[in-house]
């Protein structure tokens, strides 16, 4: 089985693979994407002789963890023609992917991907949170603050106010949101200008400065809203304002890509009324593999933190990970000293993004010190070195937007 880099002239062919892998997949709707030249940087293809059997497309990122700027590599598709499976071959272009995105002086490789398990072997753990919301229009609340914005809508699709405004609200979304904002190629963030069912709505001031903005299509009465985003409340309520004035169009909502601390008390009077329910799930999907553990301790770290801990990092896949690391006091270094904690590295990704304390990994034996069943689960004590990694990768409200 021969990996190698492949071109745009093996597009069919990956349509091809791809509509045998995803029952969701349209090639008509992803027309855009494929034919976008900054999509074709990183894709790989396995073959059997000369025929395809495989098809793994990433590429650049720039995504933020806790607000700090990251260059990663994205994992946007990987499929495998059926009779080709359950061979490695995902596995060995993962690899070499990683090898080239080290190369390059990457540390950090996302996903959303199929089957959760089985990239959690590869090395990959759950970053972000994402939460969606489904509900009638009965629940929605009436109250509203004067925020003194202009709405602008419209559809997407050859729309140039509307993809203006859009890249204007991205913009300062990326500067000013707590979130993981991205920046994505030309293939991912222009894709939405080109699918003829999307609407966009901006919340403008006096200035013409963005302070929210939604994505949205509908169908049979209901609004499936794809992204909704506000800088500040005022961006909130205008886009709140915007939903309400559709009370005799639209019945029902989805809401996707939701942060977990979204001001649900700002945006509905009930949870339940009348047999109606606001439905939360947990979307929670992507992952995140690091590649090279200590650039990104370093830079995730708060430095402020006195006292130190010694993290055994254990890497099943790439063995040069497998190392202890001194964090603490300002500075995160390779060390030869005995070990606080021994941590896989899927379960060191929650730890860093802050999707999940240390103490939390702690009580669920992730974070080892011994034996994992004299771990007590009722006592609100904590070791003294789990309460300094508390301190030195706090737990934060983390959300993948894009």
């Amino acid at each position: 089985m021969e990996i190698r880099r492949i071109d745009s002239s093996y597009k069919d062919k990956i349509v091809e693979i791809f509509l045998m892998s995803f029952e969701y997949f349209e090639p008509e709707e992803s027309e855009f994407f494929f034919s976008d030249p900054s999509l074709w940087e990183y894709v790989w293809g396995a073959f059997d002789e000369e025929k395809l059997v495989a098809a793994y497309i990433s590429y650049k990122y720039l995504a933020k963890i806790r607000t700090k700027p990251f260059e990663c590599r994205y994992v946007e598709a990987v499929a495998t023609l059926p009779e080709y499976r359950r061979r490695g071959i995902t596995k060995a272009i993962l690899l070499r992917d990683i090898q080239e995105t080290l190369k390059s002086g990457v540390n950090i490789i996302m996903l959303d991907p199929f089957k959760h398990d089985f990239y959690v072997r590869l090395g990959f753990g759950l970053g972000f949170e994402s939460l969606e919301l489904t509900f009638d229009f009965s629940l929605l609340s009436d109250e509203l603050e004067d925020d003194d914005l202009k709405i602008v809508s419209g559809k997407l699709l050859n729309n140039e106010e509307m993809k203006t405004l859009i890249e204007e609200a991205r913009k300062v979304l990326w500067e000013t949101s707590r979130y993981t904002e991205a920046l994505e190629i030309a293939a991912c963030s222009q894709e939405i200008f080109h699918k003829k069912e999307l609407f966009g709505v901006v919340a403008i001031d006096a200035n013409g400065s963005p302070h929210g903005m939604m994505v949205y299509s509908k169908k049979e009465r209901k609004m499936l809203i794809e992204s909704f985003s506000f800088v500040d409340l005022a961006g909130l309520f205008a886009l709140k304002r915007f939903i309400l004035n559709h009370r005799d169009q639209i019945a029902t909502f989805e809401m996707r890509r939701m942060p977990p601390d979204f001001p649900i008390e700002l945006f509905f009077h009930s949870r339940w009324q009348a047999g109606k329910e606001l439905k939360m799930i947990d979307a929670s999907s992507r992952m995140v593999r690091i590649l090279h553990p200590l650039p990104v301790i370093s830079k995730l770290m708060d430095r402020s933190v006195r006292g130190n801990v010694v993290l055994k990092v254990k890497d099943e896949l790439l063995s040069q990970n497998n190392c202890k690391i001194l964090v603490g006091n300002g500075k995160a270094e390779i060390t030869e000293a005995t070990e606080d904690f021994q941590i896989a590295i899927s379960d060191l990704v929650p730890l860093l993004t802050g999707r999940i304390s240390a103490t939390r990994l702690w009580r669920l034996g992730k974070l080892l010190t011994g034996s994992w069943n004299n771990i007590p689960w009722g006592i609100s004590e904590v070791p003294e070195k789990v309460s300094i990694l508390d301190s030195i990768f706090p737990e934060i409200i983390t959300h993948n937007v894009l």
